[in-house]
């Protein structure tokens, strides 16, 4: 391949020639040449190469980039040496930038591939509207002003019956059903749904649609597909903190359920580089986890669980503890922060509360008649309750009454739930050896708080993924691990406050808002909402038409497009969608499709996408949108950095499309054509305008200069100096130096710890009336409805399990040649034992399939003996059907196909649907996470 940078620029420039082609190049089987293979690099001091540094977001982990551009064009793109999740230890924020320039920091190859996404010809150019039916991908080019005023004003769109746009729907006072009043204004017929959005979009675009707009349904966000119940169920462990992530660089101990940290979680470079360092030094590395991963070929031991019985296993783990008095007793007695900071401890826990028995809530001092007002608990100590704040310990185990009240302490309980079961009977759920149980535990406590349990998506993208959660991490409870030095951090270093409010920040956004209005009502997928509170259940009881999710505090996702078609608990008159390819993305996905294809159901729907995915393709209108390369954000880090850190993501390119928009641009201008409060010449205020897209991201970059203790601070800079120092660096980031204080992380988590959540146990399920359980606890794989799911196990003797690889994430790595050079395909992946039964060889075509979807997904077996015997594995990141694999039609002409990225399969199609409700995967009705781990399905050779 002739791959020198003139051709590759030479490449790059014949992409403004395609405009009559809608974004798509030449039909190729193959990629392009020019695009196929790295350019030179030039010299770091040729005359016309500068370097930016941005954020990546080929996956979530936002590492830092640092993109060299020559005439204009990004030709290498290497880490940010200056950022913590490229380098360890990174640069010193004061090096001279110029000087940054010699040193790189790492990039995965994800990162570096993100330069072919960027100059993909199959990105869209210029607005589009359908003009077939919606779906048939038929579709005409149109200006941008053509798509703001029809989106806008409405009418007879498509030949189909009058439409209302955006203006028509903005009633912020007439009811949508006036007996539900609950239900809100029909200004929330409009719903928001984005994929990923990340910080500084998503506070923009909740200024517009919530503040500005006024729907309730401003933000149903992506979270649910991947990993939502574990930041639930953290958060109903804590005070509000929803990530854990062990301290690895002083840990001793680490054992990780559910997730890959060699090849996925986030972020991921700073991960591996970290446990590289951490089993230098002799620390021992437990995997759980159904398939034998590349993180678990570098583990000290591999323990392959059955999916979903991850709270099984921690239970076991704290039998075993608590009958061999390996629980930090010393630390749970701390009834509060006082007596706890007294023994050197950050945290305490509510192990020693007492929980009335009658009702399920918490005693408080007024039920004990003690003084006291009802912030305060009861606790147990001398033979006598006391407030919990006077107190320097109380008694761990109490069982009785406290004024005529039965009451038990939460230690007790949880001694309680956790001797239902014997070891033996934990490890037949987990379809294990109960000895691994037992070394597992006795391990975890053998060094004291330098032992994590961590956890991510595969132990909660399940039905009981919030008590799999909770289970797990009271692990780290029972140790008392959390903010010790080598434990378990519930805050990372955190980030500068972009949006303001905080000692220093110039600029309070949310108080720069003239006009500002309060949305009300319910979401479209009931998030944070209880049913018990809605006029449905005064009239009907349970169960409810469809779950609502009072603790899904991070949105439903795959409940939206379902809840749509179902109009329910209202119509959606228009749905707009950004980043979003829930149908490709979401288990069970292919099935959503029918709920947004009537124009009848949801009249208008308006896509913002860089390409024709697989959602998009279902919209009314496209709005091209820019490529992050191309765009700002204000990312933030997973707690596994201890440092504070504030990324900037800025355009290190100009736009390879002229035509196309920032997601922010598209909304100020359609803000400014709406006359909404807060855009315009004086968004801001009088003479203080929000145009563009910069107007808002310089004050969210400002309050990261001038935040608290600000290093950015020059004799004399100006604020445009102060922004620019940033921006040479790519952000803001606290030195090495301090991640710690003394035995402690520096900017750790001081706040409870909570065995026992009263909320959680005393809310009810809307489908069942019954209550959740406020403990550790293991939960079967249940239905919409609560029922055990049952399968035919003859018929479907094979679990699904599903991952992504290092080298791909969920749905836009496809689109890099490179990456698709190391995977052009994905295989399904079977135990050897299990293939022999079923005489399949490798590289055998086969299919799997499952009750919802008998005509299954089809690609080459990979046997191996890195599988526990029972699952089937499908990585997830191939296997499209459009995003270039399929043409469409546009201004009557075929746009060519790369059909080699719709090869290899993806186990979302045949993942089971909800038995209830037949229309969307089966989901935790606590968390809201979509079930991807739960479903039955059998194998045949194709």
């Amino acid at each position: 391949m002739d791959d020198s940078r003139r051709k590759f620029v030479k490449g790059v420039l014949a992409l403004g020639a395609l405009a009559a082609t809608g974004g798509c190049m030449q039909s190729s089987e193959k990629p392009a040449r020019w695009i196929s293979g790295g350019p030179e690099v030039d010299p770091v001091g040729g005359p016309n190469v500068k370097f930016v540094r941005t954020v990546c977001l080929g996956c979530h982990s936002n590492c830092g980039l640092q993109c060299k551009v020559a005439d204009g064009v990004l030709v290498k793109i290497d880490g940010n040496p200056y950022h913590p999740n490229n380098r360890e230890p990174q640069l010193a924020y004061k090096t001279d930038p110029k000087e940054a320039e010699k040193v790189n920091g790492t990039v995965c190859a994800k990162g570096g591939a993100t330069l072919q996404t960027l100059y993909d010809p199959f990105r869209l150019q210029h607005p589009l509207k359908r003009v077939g039916p919606r779906g048939s991908g038929q579709w005409k080019t149109i200006t941008w002003d053509q798509a703001f005023e029809e989106i806008i004003k409405g009418g007879d769109l498509f030949g189909e019956g009058h439409v209302d746009g955006l203006a028509a729907c903005r009633d912020l006072k007439t009811p949508i059903d006036p007996e539900a009043p609950e239900l809100g204004p029909k200004a929330n017929q409009v719903v928001f749904m984005p994929g990923r959005i990340q910080h500084g979009k998503k506070e923009f675009t909740d200024r517009f649609f919530r503040d500005a707009y006024g729907t309730i349904n401003f933000r149903l966000d992506h979270t649910a597909i991947c990993e939502t119940s574990h930041h639930v169920g953290l958060k109903l462990c804590t005070d509000g903190s929803s990530h854990f992530k062990p301290d690895i660089m002083n840990a001793r101990y680490i054992i990780f359920f559910g997730t890959t940290p060699y090849e996925a979680n986030f972020p991921m470079q700073a991960l591996a580089r970290k446990l590289n360092f951490f089993r230098e030094r002799g620390g021992k590395l437990v995997i759980v986890d159904p398939r034998f991963s590349n993180s678990a070929a570098k583990a000290s031991e591999w323990i392959p669980v059955l999916p979903g019985t991850d709270a099984a296993f921690a239970l076991g783990m704290m039998r075993w503890m608590m009958d061999n008095d390996r629980v930090d007793k010393r630390y749970l007695s701390f009834p509060n922060q006082k007596a706890a900071e007294a023994d050197g401890q950050l945290t305490w826990s509510n192990a020693t509360y007492l929980v009335r028995q009658d009702n399920r809530k918490l005693l408080r001092p007024a039920h004990a008649k003690l003084p006291g007002d009802d912030k305060g608990f009861v606790v147990w100590k001398d033979g006598a309750p006391h407030d919990n704040r006077t107190v320097a310990s109380a008694d761990l185990e109490y069982t009785g009454s406290v004024n005529g009240i039965p009451v038990k302490t939460v230690y007790t309980m949880l001694k309680e739930r956790v001797s239902e079961r014997t070891v033996k009977q934990y490890a037949e759920i987990c379809g294990l050896d109960p000895a691994i149980i037992e070394r597992t535990a006795a391990d975890f406590t053998s060094v004291g708080r330098q032992a994590v349990a961590d956890f991510y998506r595969g132990a909660v993208q399940h039905t009981n993924g919030t008590y799999n959660a909770r289970s797990l991490a009271n692990l780290n409870f029972l140790i008392g691990n959390l903010s010790w030095k080598g434990g378990c951090e519930a805050h990372g270093g955190s980030h500068w406050h972009e949006m303001g409010g905080q000692p220093g920040n110039p600029y309070e956004l949310t108080k720069l808002h003239p006009g500002k209005v309060k949305p009300t009502g319910v979401p479209i997928d009931r998030n944070k909402h209880n049913y018990e509170e809605s006029s449905e259940f005064k009239k009907n009881g349970y169960p409810a038409k469809r779950p609502w999710y009072p603790f899904a505090f991070d949105y439903v996702y795959q409940e939206v497009f379902p809840s749509i078609g179902a109009k329910y608990p209202y119509q959606t008159k228009v749905l707009i969608t950004y980043w979003n390819n829930v149908t490709y993305s979401a288990p069970a996905g292919t099935k959503l499709a029918a709920a947004v294809k009537d124009p009848k159901v949801l009249p208008l729907f308006v896509a913002i996408d860089a390409v024709m995915g697989e959602t998009s393709s279902l919209a009314d209108y496209i709005l091209p949108t820019r490529h992050f390369l191309e765009d700002y954000a204000t990312p933030h880090v997973a707690p596994t950095i201890l440092t504070q850190t504030s990324g900037v993501r800025q355009p290190v390119v100009e736009a390879v499309h002229k035509d196309t928009k920032a997601m922010e641009q598209i909304f100020c201008d359609l803000g400014v054509k709406m006359g909404l409060p807060g855009f315009g010449k004086d968004g801001f205020g009088p003479g203080d305008p929000l145009l563009t897209n910069w107007d808002w991201y310089k004050k969210l970059v400002a309050n990261i200069a001038y935040g608290d203790k600000p290093d950015t601070a020059v004799p004399g800079a100006t604020e445009a100096d102060k922004l620019q120092y940033v921006l040479d660096r790519g952000g803001r980031f606290e030195d090495y130096g301090k991640a710690y204080k003394g035995d402690h992380t520096n900017h750790a988590y001081k706040k409870i710890c909570l065995i026992y959540n009263e909320k959680l146990a005393t809310t009810k399920h809307s489908m069942t009336g019954e209550y959740f359980d406020g403990l550790p606890y293991y939960d079967p794989i249940r239905d919409s409805l609560g029922r055990p799911v049952v399968m035919d196990e003859k018929k479907y003797p094979f679990r699904l399990n599903t991952y992504h690889p290092a080298y791909h994430a969920q749905a836009r790595t496809a689109a890099a040649p490179w990456l698709m050079e190391i995977t052009p395909e994905e295989w399904i992946q079977i135990n050897a034992a299990d293939a022999a039964k079923l005489g399949i060889q490798n590289s055998d075509l086969v299919v799997v399939f499952s009750q919802d979807n008998p005509e299954g997904v089809k690609a080459k077996a990979l046997v191996t003996e890195g599988m526990r015997p029972g699952i089937v594995t499908i990585p997830h990141s191939l296997g499209h059907w459009q995003y270039g694999a399929k043409s469409f039609k546009l201004d009557g002409k075929d746009t060519p196909t790369r059909k080699w990225i719709g090869r290899g399969a993806s186990a979302n199609p045949v993942i089971t649907l909800d038995p209830h409700l037949k229309d969307v995967c089966m989901t935790d009705p606590i968390g809201g996470s979509a079930s991807f781990y739960d479903s039955r399905v059998g194998i045949r050779k194709a």
